[in-house]
């Protein structure tokens, strides 16, 4: 990834089917929370799946087989 993008690497199970995964990090920011007044972090990443590959492939190529999975996350300091 060049300077500034960031990616984040995992497995994946759906179904029963474990597979590796890397999510795009779209959005990060670090900063005092606006209301609760504590250090957070707050992020948005996605990847692109195929269904078929997790044997949720139902109704493929009818019905898309690829799935965009978007996760969007605030952690703030106790």
């Amino acid at each position: 990834m060049g300077a500034g993008q960031y990616a984040v690497t995992g497995q994946l199970t759906i179904k029963g089917v474990t597979k590796p995964v890397t999510l795009k990090v779209n959005h990060f920011a670090a900063m005092a929370h606006p209301m609760l007044k504590k250090d957070a972090i707050g992020a948005n990443a996605s990847t692109v799946i195929k269904r078929s590959e997790f044997n949720a492939g139902k109704y493929a190529p009818g019905v898309g087989d690829e799935v965009t999975i978007t996760v969007s996350l605030e952690a703030v300091a106790k």
